[in-house]
């Protein structure tokens, strides 16, 4: 295994390279402020659980896998701490056709005490999972299975259907709904337990035709029970990542109708418990490049620090592999929607966000995979990402604070960087997160442009040294 880490004041950047395909799903940070995550890594063409646990400075302490025999696959989905526990829940294929849901409760050292095998209708494959730990410490899943049907001519093809499952504390089976509807992509990704915790919000693709439209919140009873199906505004669909913001008021992300919006944006509202829009905002890179959110939790919260993530030029045809470049999009809300910072993270490979985490110091943990297609073939890395409440990695050389007199522009750019200073005979210094100086040029008088075309995407700091070699100034730049 290689790693590379940057760190400072708990902000770092991390790559988790194998010679095995590897995928992050979710993430939780513990009582001490580690991180654990869970997914899948494949192994002579069989996928295994795959666990990671780091500290708060980005340092591996654990690595583990869970495979049970050499010809069944298993994938984890979530990961819950409580009481100082981990619980999972993921799905085990017993023969490749046959799928069963999988609950595991592991120990702080990542050792399983738990573990239950739950079965699922026997026409059905399970696609997706996303679950939540509820009021009553219940486990509530949700998702899709796949099931073969009939078209009215006989013909057949694959039918998508929601389910739910809850589970007690233990694994055991509380109750359960696998639907079978008129919509042929009824997906679920998601699902939040009401303010007053008396009923949960399950957010599907398309529950139902009579909408006509994709974007759905379906209320079920806790028994699971459905109880009404309203259209989400402004037809807001695909990995939403319900969060509340307040007691009546939960924000969704996910891609927006073309009628609507930009649908190459990644768009966020602010809807209420009645389903009324509140309040709408898009973000995206330039020009034609798409945003996608994150797979798996797109919208942290962590007491006023709120986060929204996604991938910014997603490969649609291509999602896992892609030859293109890509980049973790992030951005910090105000509770209107209004931006406080965006940034983006990667660039030099094809990166994909699957989960972000607003984190107990403030800050925001972004995992998802990083592939680069001319070194690699079809076998992804894990890329971990923790900035401060700026969005920074900060760098580890403390460089002081000097009143700036010096404008560097544009900030974020792209392949031109301009220099305006008040002061002469300066050299500037642009220096990369490893602390490699990168361009090194004299100011001979006051504007400057530098071309940084060969730069990778990222962010970058600079400073400018007088001619005692002492540094006057200092900033950040980001190349997008």
């Amino acid at each position: 295994m290689l790693s590379n880490v940057v760190f400072a004041q708990h902000t770092f950047e991390k790559i988790i390279a194998n010679p095995d395909d590897q995928v992050i799903r979710t993430v939780v940070e513990d009582v001490l402020g580690n991180f654990v995550m869970v997914g899948d890594k494949t192994i002579n063409d069989i996928h295994v659980g795959y666990i990671l646990k780091i500290d708060s400075a980005g340092n591996l302490l654990q690595e583990t896998t869970i495979q049970q025999t050499d010809t069944s696959s298993c994938f984890f989905y979530n990961i819950h701490c409580f009481n100082e526990q981990y619980y999972l829940t993921g799905l085990k294929n017993i023969d490749s056709v046959s799928d069963m849901l999988w609950y595991l409760k592991l120990n702080s050292n990542l050792e399983i005490e738990n573990e239950k095998l739950l079965n699922i209708p026997n026409n059905r494959q399970i696609q997706y999972i996303n679950s939540i730990l509820d009021s009553d410490s219940n486990f509530v899943v949700t998702g899709y299975t796949t099931r073969m049907d009939t078209n009215n001519y006989g013909n057949p093809f694959v039918n998508f259907d929601v389910y739910f499952y809850k589970l007690n504390i233990y694994g055991d089976s509380v109750t359960s709904k696998f639907y079978s509807t008129d919509a042929s992509h009824d997906l679920s990704y998601d699902i939040i337990e009401s303010y007053n915790s008396n009923k949960y919000y399950a957010f599907v693709y398309k529950f139902t035709n009579i909408y006509g439209t994709a974007g759905q919140r379906l209320t079920l009873s806790k028994n699971l029970d459905s109880l009404n199906i309203d259209s989400i505004p402004l037809s807001i669909k695909q990995h939403y990542s319900p969060t509340y913001i307040n007691e009546t008021d939960i924000l969704l992300c996910g891609l927006v109708s073309p009628f609507i919006a930009d649908p190459h944006s990644l768009s966020v509202i602010s809807m209420n418990e009645q389903a009324e829009l509140i309040n709408f905002n898009q973000f995206k890179i330039e020009g034609d490049m798409r945003d996608f959110p994150s797979f798996y939790n797109g919208v942290s919260k962590n007491e006023d620090n709120i986060y929204v993530g996604g991938t910014s030029n997603m490969s649609y045809t291509n999602p896992n592999y892609s030859s293109v470049y890509s980049w973790f999009h992030l951005i910090k809300i105000n509770p209107d929607i209004t931006p406080i910072w965006e940034y983006w993270y990667g660039g030099d490979a094809y990166y994909v966000l699957y989960s972000i985490l607003a984190t107990n110091d403030g800050g925001c943990l972004m995992v998802g995979c990083r592939y680069d297609y001319e070194t690699q073939y079809n076998e992804r890395d894990i890329y971990i990402t923790k900035v401060n409440s700026e969005g920074l990695i900060v760098w580890t050389q403390e460089i002081p604070i000097i009143k700036q007199s010096t404008t560097v522009y544009p900030n974020p750019g792209t392949n031109l960087l301009n220099i305006k200073t008040d002061n002469k005979k300066l050299d500037f210094e642009l220096i990369n997160l490893n602390g490699q100086v990168v361009i090194r040029q004299m100011l001979n008088n006051n504007h400057k442009t530098i071309n940084t075309e060969f730069l990778k995407s990222g962010l970058y700091f600079y400073r400018l040294i007088d001619n005692k070699n002492k540094t006057v100034e200092t900033g950040k730049w980001i190349k997008k």
